[in-house]
């Protein structure tokens, strides 16, 4: 019988369907396999390593943050100290004749070239006496740092040289400077004139450059300082005053710091630590905000690089396993329906997300057995691989937490002593005061300043001085208890917090008894030097409810009231 015209033959119904080959079906299934399993870990391990990477970086650059924060916070508060030491010299305080006080001034002006300019102005704003005689006889009433400087210590912000630009050196940049000012007030209380000091903005630029390692300048980081009124003052060429609004500076402007990815208005994305300088209602300190930002791409090359390494070795394994299998798919001769059917089986429970069933040995031809043996063993890889894959993460999340602890450490110590710092006083103290609370036992705080600090400063140095500090600081830790807290709050200035305590007035013996540890002579690298210390007392009684800040004001008063006593002494707050 024939066919109809125009009917094909493949329309006939009992001709059965093509079908793929065997060997094209393991070759496709085991493709598959390997791209879905690859794929998952490459998306965990992408998942985890940004995640871990872009925070490590952040915590890099806010801390960056803070050592510069902390770095202009302190020249800012030495040149208050030297200003205020300068105005107390009897040559300065005294003086008859412009000569005499011209002389501490070159004195200071050579020890710290910082200072471009150091001058005394009399009542009237007239340059009474100056640094190498510059400006003298000049009328600087209308300089602001005249004008605040009568009023008591005060830092004047970033400003352009006025008068003295056509008097100092040319430099490769535009004079700019800071002025720290305070009035100047003879042994009988009267005030005759204002000191001043214009520091030169070189200091801050050198500060800079110091902090960023040459690895951290390499990938872009940067460093800028941003007066409030959104104004640069360091920053990269080109942007150095004038405005920016990123989305750090608020934060950093309402003194909180941190770290965030934001973009800038050159449309570049950064990764961006802040913090801010100063103190607020403290006209002898500076608020700045500080920005450490460093290009995103820069920050995570690393990563980067570790991507591409996994995505290539990962199409290298893929595609050789897949060659593998297609090899030895081609050696099949006949169908093998139970190989097939196990991994078909496989596929389906990997979609179900249920256990998978292991692969069979095929025994009827060599064949069959290597497929089925090669099959087995990828099955058990893929389980070690898996198993390496959780233990790297499981190390990584370790690796991370102990990185973020010690970070947390170090942001908690002080780093001359190795002391708690006023951040985690700020911490222990409530807890010390709820303690006392629920014992109905009293704690108490105690202030303790080094009577004549500065002076070995000046005269030994401030490495000495550093050293100084340090011994004073494990005095007080081997006079208390285990369960006192002591702690560095700044400069020469030291908190210890007595804890369950019998009575009162335990705290007033405790300090007693600490005063001849402190008197005792401490033996520095090039001196051996004696000093003794103010102690300010608060006592907390559990029915008191004074609020931590009431404390610590009464503790602080009681302090300045053992200096103006007489220093060296014992002095308890009242309430």
């Amino acid at each position: 019988m024939t066919k109809p015209p125009g009917k094909a033959a493949s329309d006939d119904p009992a001709q059965p369907r093509k079908r793929l080959r065997l060997a094209t079906l393991v070759t496709l299934g085991v493709c598959v396999t390997v791209a879905v399993s690859t794929g998952l870990q490459l998306l965990l391990v992408d998942h985890f390593t940004i995640y871990y990477a872009s925070r490590e970086a952040e915590l890099r650059l806010q801390q960056q943050s803070w050592q510069m924060r902390d770095a202009l916070n302190r020249v800012v508060s030495k040149a208050a100290g030297d200003v205020q030491l300068v105005a107390s010299l009897a040559q300065v305080r005294e003086a008859r004749d412009p000569a005499t006080a011209r002389a501490v001034l070159d004195s200071l002006q050579s020890t710290f070239p910082d200072y471009a300019w150091i001058g005394v102005a009399d009542m009237d704003g007239k340059v009474y006496a100056a640094a190498r005689g510059l400006l003298e006889k000049a009328d600087v009433s209308a300089r602001p740092w005249f004008q605040k400087g009568q009023a008591g210590l005060h830092a004047i912000d970033y400003h352009p040289a006025v008068l003295l630009g056509k008097l100092l050196p040319q430099a490769p940049d535009p004079w700019r400077f800071i002025d720290v000012a305070v009035p100047v007030r003879r042994s009988s209380g009267e005030k005759w004139g204002v000191l001043g000091v214009h520091m030169s903005w070189t200091w801050a630029r050198h500060l800079a450059g110091n902090l960023l390692t040459p690895a951290l300048r390499a990938y872009g980081a940067e460093i800028v300082v941003v007066r409030n009124d959104g104004t640069v003052l360091l920053g990269p060429p080109g942007m150095e005053e004038k405005k920016i609004n990123a989305p750090s500076l608020p934060l950093a402007q309402s003194g909180e710091t941190g770290a965030l990815r934001e973009t800038w208005s050159d449309g570049k994305t950064y990764l961006t630590g802040y913090s801010r300088t100063g103190q607020d209602g403290d006209p002898a300190s500076l608020q700045w905000s500080v920005l450490v930002r460093q290009p995103e791409d820069a920050a995570l090359a690393a990563l980067h690089t570790l991507e591409q390494r996994i995505l290539w070795l990962s199409i290298a394994v893929g595609a050789a396993m897949a060659g593998i299998a297609a090899w030895v798919a081609h050696r099949l001769a006949t169908p093998i329906d139970h190989l097939s059917s196990a991994i078909e089986a496989r596929t389906q429970a990997a979609l179900l997300g249920m256990p998978s069933p292991s692969i069979p040995t095929i025994d009827s031809f060599r064949e069959a057995q290597v497929l089925s043996a090669a099959m087995s063993d990828m099955v058990r890889n893929e389980a070690q691989h898996m198993q390496q894959l959780q233990t790297m993460n499981e190390q990584l999340e370790s690796t991370v937490r102990k990185r973020t602890a010690e970070l947390q450490d170090l942001v908690m110590r002080d780093v001359l002593t190795g002391l708690p710092n006023r951040r985690a006083l700020m911490e222990t103290l409530p807890e010390a005061m709820y303690r006392a609370a629920r014992t109905q036992q009293p704690c108490a705080v105690m202030f303790l300043d080094l009577d004549g600090f500065k002076g070995v400063n000046d005269t030994y140095g401030h490495e000495e001085g550093d050293e100084l500090l340090r011994q004073f600081g494990a005095r007080l830790v081997d006079a208390v208890r285990r369960t006192d807290t002591v702690a560095r709050l700044a400069g020469d200035e030291f908190v210890i917090i007595l804890e369950h305590l019998h009575a009162p007035a335990a705290a007033e013996e405790m300090g007693h008894k600490i005063m001849p540890r402190l008197r005792q002579p401490f033996a520095l690298k090039t001196a051996t030097v004696s000093l003794s210390a103010s102690i300010g007392i608060a006592v907390f009684l559990p029915d008191d409810g004074a609020s931590l800040d009431t404390v610590l004001a009464r503790a602080d008063r009681a302090m300045y009231q053992a200096k103006r006593s007489g220093k060296n002494a014992v002095v308890m707050a009242t309430t």
